[in-house]
């Protein structure tokens, strides 16, 4: 086998790592304002428990994105951040940079957030 053929076969299943990933300041806007929403749906918990449970499957998700983009151009108003979002998925490490930023932003509204006190309840009547 000549060498150059071993040197591509080194690299030819090369899956980059999940610390590789380094997003760009517009990557992280966007990933942001996600973010952003979800903790202000109060859906912190379950996006990142689906998240967590889908990690193996961002690449797959990253192109059904692809797949419904000349779909979503006719719904959504800014259709090139469906197309970002979908290029940030293709990364190993995104899933694990969105979960970390979800649970930054979750915590720092929690921090924010005085204590609720439970409403008294009326005496039962009899």
């Amino acid at each position: 086998m000549s060498t150059r053929l071993r040197q591509w076969l080194r690299h030819a299943f090369r899956v980059e790592k999940e610390s590789d990933f380094a997003p760009d300041e517009k990557d992280r806007a966007l990933i942001d304002t996600v973010c952003h929403e979800v903790v202000k749906r109060g859906m912190a918990t379950p996006a990142i428990l689906f998240l967590e449970s889908t990690r193996p499957l961002n690449y797959i998700g990253s192109q059904t994105m692809t797949f419904f983009e000349p779909v979503m151009h006719a719904v959504l108003r800014h259709p090139e951040a469906w197309k970002r979002f979908a290029a940030i998925l293709e990364h190993r490490g995104s899933v694990e940079f969105i979960c970390r930023r979800i649970d930054a932003l979750s915590n720092q509204t929690d921090d924010s957030d005085p204590p609720q006190s439970m409403p008294e309840d009326p005496a039962p009547s009899s």
